[in-house]
């Protein structure tokens, strides 16, 4: 099986490869199934990817979608469709157009999701849009740099802290805090900071500082720390 490899400026057609490697300002027009897909130059890609590993280092738009076992973005990616990845880490910037489906994903830099992402374990230290519903059974987020949004979260233990460094704790005055909002988080075990919600309903509730809720619904505890403004409480 060959190898697919643009150096300066080119472009191929799609096709079956090893190994697709764009380190120029490479085109690729149609479907990829590969091996590897590595883009540390300008890469566009006019089709789906198929690939056991996704490694973006440069700026890549693929105006498909992806289908791999792991995808990491270091630089800058732009995916029209959905992305299918067992693992998915994000530690550039990703505009992501459709849904995310996989095992984990881990968002280090900022990501732009436009619809649902549904896996099994979420972990963001970045800055976040999520369009749709975030849907796994462990969501651990730590705010930091600006607002994070997600239209609805569901889980089954969802928690999120503020990270604060030094710097920030001392420039707080002069900054609006890190922030995550949604309309509607709901789970089992539920802790959260930094966060604004219309509505938070689960078993176990526990809401930390900085935290604007409209209406908690829980059914066996609550827990809400004095600085927090929540306007509805109600055990169901």
């Amino acid at each position: 099986m060959e190898n697919l490899i643009i150096n300066g400026f080119g472009s191929s057609g799609g096709g079956t490869f090893q190994s697709v490697e764009l380190n120029g300002k490479g085109t690729v027009n149609g479907d990829i199934d590969c091996k590897r897909l590595i883009c540390n130059g300008t890469g566009t890609v006019n089709g789906n990817v198929k690939a056991d590993t996704v490694k973006i280092s440069g700026h890549a738009k693929l105006n498909g979608g992806i289908t791999a076992s792991s995808v990491r973005i270091d630089g800058s990616a732009k995916v029209e469709q959905d992305i299918s990845a067992e693992k998915v880490e994000i530690a550039g910037y990703a505009g992501l157009g459709g849904h995310i489906k996989g095992d984990e994903l881990i968002v280090m830099g900022k990501a732009s999701i436009g619809k649902d992402c549904e896996v099994e374990h979420f972990s963001a230290e970045g800055c976040f849009t999520i369009d749709g519903l975030l849907n796994a059974e462990q969501i651990e987020i730590k705010v930091h740099g600006g607002e994070s949004k997600v239209k609805e979260i569901g889980g089954r233990r969802i928690i999120c802290t503020a990270h604060q460094s030094k710097l920030l704790s001392f420039l707080t005055p002069l900054i609006s805090p890190p922030r995550l909002s949604a309309e509607l988080i709901e789970g089992d075990h539920i802790e959260l900071a930094n966060t604004t919600a219309k509505i938070v309903r689960g078993n176990t509730v526990i809401i930390g500082d900085n935290c604007e809720i409209g209406l908690i619904e829980y059914r066996e505890d609550l827990k809400q720390a004095k600085s927090a403004k929540v306007g509805e409480r109600q055990k169901i």
